[in-house]
């Protein structure tokens, strides 16, 4: 267009735009508007706020893109930003409600999940996914979302089935379905790139508005200057998605300014693609101060385009565009069989919005007899936005040919389940040839409790068994489900596989944390009674996760003893986790006596040594101090050391510190980041460790990095305030550190060899590299174009740049434990603290007290102390290889 109409200004930073009603819904945080013309002459004289509360902070995490779902839904795309999920603390501001404009429910909490809502009824709720700048849905409704570096996820499980059931420690909704990956290679043609800090050079950085066209997916790249296109094929319940054309993009450009951010589908065969047409397209907070602060920062606002991208054959396009407000319901009707989706979604959202009774008869007749699937299906959800989707007509569509069509009629019959014939055909499909359809009626039969649909879930879980997906919509069915679904699935369990071994332990952490002592002393009966059997172990194990993810009480049981005193050292190791949560029963003595007797037995394995000083430290007369000290000795197995310095540090007083203190330059870096959990328990060794580090008996870098964010987090302002001028040391000093390192890396280019080994030891604890590694901080070939002097910044000043999504987190449970780490996937009920190598701590979101981000980076700051400078250099090169 060479020309434009100002039809609304006065808004801050409007992120999305979609057609609702007479005039447009706009996304401009912290509110989503509705804009009408009523007079005609182009400009907005309606400006009413639908929905508030949305977060005003980052931008390219803020509100954007609502979409007009096939189920009559208005989706947002939303992540929100850090101190949008703040429950309560000083550390950061309140997060705010999001709700209705004009009344204060329903509401939902600011997170990092998307939101949907119906603007006519006051419906609200938010997804079990999120999704960064964009969202999109496949033909037959089916969720998919992005975010800038992962370009292809797919919703698997909405919020209303995890909701069924609290217990169930569901740690993500989504599916990555690239089989590139993500942050994965793109091939762009731009001769002058231009990156800025935290834009990677030849791989997704900036992926967003994921749209689907004709059985693929379009995302934008705008860093790159390209538009990436992907073909999904069905794989199980979900799609794997696939390029289109090898080592090739769908669209590129050698114009560096050329930045496509959008796309839609219009009424001609084809795609408008939004070029934001910017010389920088990142923004200030990511830019290096002389980029934020330069001249040419807002070059190419006054420019932009739009392009239509159209098949070879297509017609010419004209202006003349349809109108479709003039259009009559008998054509309404009948554009929901056409191929184009344009066509279809705005005829479905027009008719739901008339609400004529004449339409009533056509669409039903379509749902039934219309020759095109895709017609078949948008008639139904029609009649369900106007309330008239009948039970004969939705039996008609349980029997449809088309997969997709029998799969959103199982949806649409959650609501009706109280329909006797409707729920006896669905207990029919058991044995559906579609994955996807046998997927979708798993999860909706979770809402009857009846033998009869119990007998069906089974019958599908047991014939994708090893499916993750199929598991999960087994286990969201209400956790009273859990005890009668283990007990069933014990009685023949087969061979152990990942897939029974992952189920079987999901159905004890159920079990675990509903924190029933019936249910539990059951699930130990059964263990106790099935000797040698492989499934005891994941079990046991998922029992005690969920008691500890709820701190459910679990009384002292003799049960426990048996199975600590099995040969199957799996099994006694997973009693010993259950018997630390219980504490020993009385009748223990003479397993007491045994155990000390192992643990000094230098014959018997490291595990099962290491299990018997654990066993010995529960007691309530537990060992002296110099029985474990004799067991923490260098020539002792690491596996024993560990055990004994647990069982040290559980001792009561000052001793234990004292000891370690002594023998900290002794030990190993396991032992020491065992060792170093003690300090933290108790403030007055707490002060014994700030003042060994003050004297220079301990030295910063050799503490764990989860122990040295907790310090700086310690609830006693003094203590806190010398933890962090301990650890963080003088800001001059590490200035001259920094340039001592820069002058060797300035002076001799490093050797990627080596620096792969620096990554491997040191890096890969938190960091992923060409897919190998951690994803605690940013995948680091996100960085592979920084300078040498950034990325060594970066490695010696991390809290100088926090990247967006990996702040350290700190979360008070309900029952008072305290969890750090760097949020991973979150669900409607869970949330995940991602810690090194890994580990990760799944959070009931019912659980938590509070919540809050530090303004510390997660990354150590005195890692000079463990790269020389040399090494540094030779990580540099390493990072920015090819």
């Amino acid at each position: 267009p060479d020309t434009s109409t100002l039809f609304a200004d006065k808004l801050t930073l409007p992120t999305g735009i979609t057609r609702w009603k007479k005039g447009v819904l706009v996304t401009d945080a912290p509110n989503l508007w509705y804009l009408e013309d009523t007079n005609n002459d182009g400009k907005a004289d309606i400006k009413k706020p639908i929905l508030t509360g949305f977060a005003f902070t980052n931008p390219q995490h803020t509100v954007n893109s609502p979409t007009y779902g096939l189920d009559n839904w208005i989706y947002l795309a939303h992540e929100g930003f850090a101190t949008a999920i703040v429950y309560a603390d000083k550390f950061g501001d309140h997060g705010t409600d999001i709700r209705f404009a004009d009344r204060p429910t329903p509401t939902v909490k600011n997170e990092r999940r998307n939101v949907r809502f119906k603007p006519d009824t006051f419906q609200l709720e938010t997804t079990s996914s999120t999704s960064q700048y964009g969202l999109g849905f496949d033909d037959y409704g089916r969720l998919l979302t992005v975010n800038n570096s992962n370009h292809a996820r797919q919703e698997m499980l909405a919020a209303r089935y995890l909701a069924r059931n609290p217990h169930l420690l569901a740690a993500s909704s989504m599916q990555d379905t690239s089989d590139h990956g993500a942050a994965a290679q793109v091939f762009f043609t731009v001769k002058s790139p231009r990156f800025e800090l935290l834009s990677g050079a030849g791989i997704f950085t900036s992926a967003c508005s994921i749209t689907w066209f004709e059985g693929g997916t379009l995302v934008a790249e705008p860093v790159h200057s390209l538009v990436h296109r992907d073909l999904w094929t069905p794989s199980g319940p979900t799609y794997i998605a696939k390029r289109a054309q090898p080592n090739t993009e769908f669209l590129s450009s050698s114009d560096n300014w050329f930045r496509p951010v959008n796309f839609y589908i219009g009424p001609n065969p084809g795609i408008y693609v939004i070029d934001y047409y910017r010389k920088m397209i990142e923004h200030p907070e990511w830019m290096s101060k002389d980029a934020g602060e330069g001249k040419d920062l807002y070059d190419g606002k006054d420019k932009g385009r739009i392009y239509l991208l159209s098949p070879a054959n297509a017609p010419a396009v004209t202006t003349a565009l349809p109108k479709l407000s003039n259009a009559t319901n008998d054509q309404l009707i009948a554009n929901l069989e056409k191929p184009n989706i344009w066509w279809r979604r705005n005829s479905q959202r027009l008719l739901v919005d008339r609400n004529d009774a004449n339409t009533i008869a056509p669409l039903q007749k379509l749902a039934r007899n219309g020759k095109s699937p895709l017609g078949r299906l948008h008639a139904l959800w029609t009649l369900e936005g106007l309330n008239k989707l009948e039970s004969d007509t939705l039996l008609a569509a349980l029997a449809d040919p088309e997969p997709g069509v029998r799969e959103n009629a199982i949806i649409l019959a959650e609501s009706r389940l109280t329909d006797a014939t409707l729920t006896a055909r669905l207990l029919t499909m058991a044995n559906d040839t579609d994955p996807r359809v046998r997927f979708q009626l798993l999860a909706t039969l979770g809402y009857l409790q009846t033998p009869a649909a119990a007998k069906v879930r089974k019958q599908l879980l047991d014939r994708d068994s090893e499916d993750r997906w199929m598991q999960m919509a087994a286990l969201s069915a209400g956790s009273d489900e859990a005890l009668p679904a283990l007990t069933e699935a014990t009685r023949a369990p087969g061979n152990a596989t990942p897939g029974r071994t992952n189920y079987l332990q999901q159905l004890g952490a159920i079990i675990g944390a509903r924190g029933n002592p019936a249910e539990t002393n059951k699930v130990l009966t059964l263990a106790t009674s099935h000797q040698a059997a492989w499934w005891r172990a994941p079990v046991l194990d998922g029992l005690a996760t969920g008691i500890r993810s709820r701190k459910a009480t679990l009384s002292p049981n003799p049960l426990l003893l048996r199975l600590y005193d099995d040969t199957d050292a799996p099994v006694s190791r997973a009693a010993l986790h259950l018997l630390e949560l219980s504490g020993l029963p009385p009748n223990s003595a003479a397993l007491l006596v045994k155990a000390v007797a192992t643990a000094k037995d230098r014959t018997q394995p490291a595990g099962r040594r290491a299990n018997a000083i654990a066993l010995t430290a529960l007691s309530t007369n537990p060992q002296p101090p110099a029985f474990y000290e004799t067991q923490t000795a260098p020539s002792e197995p690491e596996e024993v050391q560990l055990a004994a310095i647990r069982a040290l540090a559980k001792q009561k007083g000052q001793e234990p510190a004292r000891f370690f203190l002594t023998h900290w330059r002794a030990m190993t870096p396991a032992i020491r980041s065992e060792a170093a959990t003690a300090f933290l328990t108790d403030q007055q060794r707490f002060t014994m460790l700030l003042n060994a580090i003050e004297e220079g008996a301990v030295q910063p870098w050799s503490l764990p990095l989860r122990m040295r964010v907790q310090m700086q987090m310690n609830r006693d302002p003094a203590l806190r305030e010398k933890a962090r001028t301990l650890l963080a040391g003088n800001a001059g000093e590490r200035e001259k550190i920094y340039q001592r390192y820069l002058a060797v890396i300035d002076k001799q280019p490093g050797d990627p060899t080596k620096g792969k080994a620096t990554f491997d030891n040191i890096c890969s604890k938190c960091h992923k590299l060409n897919g190998k590694g951690s994803e605690v901080g940013p995948d680091l070939a996100t960085v592979r174009n920084r300078t040498a002097e950034a990325l060594l910044s970066d490695i010696l000043l991390p809290s100088r740049s926090i990247a967006q999504m990996y702040e350290a987190y700190v979360v008070e449970t309900q029952s008072g434990q305290i969890l750090e780490g760097v949020i991973g996937e979150q669900t409607s009920t869970t949330i995940t603290l991602v810690h090194e190598q890994q580990k990760k701590d799944v959070i009931p979101r019912a659980s938590i007290k509070q919540m809050y981000v530090s303004n510390l980076s997660a990354m150590p700051e005195d890692l000079d102390k463990e790269i020389t400078p040399q090494q540094a250099a030779d990580l540099i090169a390493y990072l920015k290889k090819p």
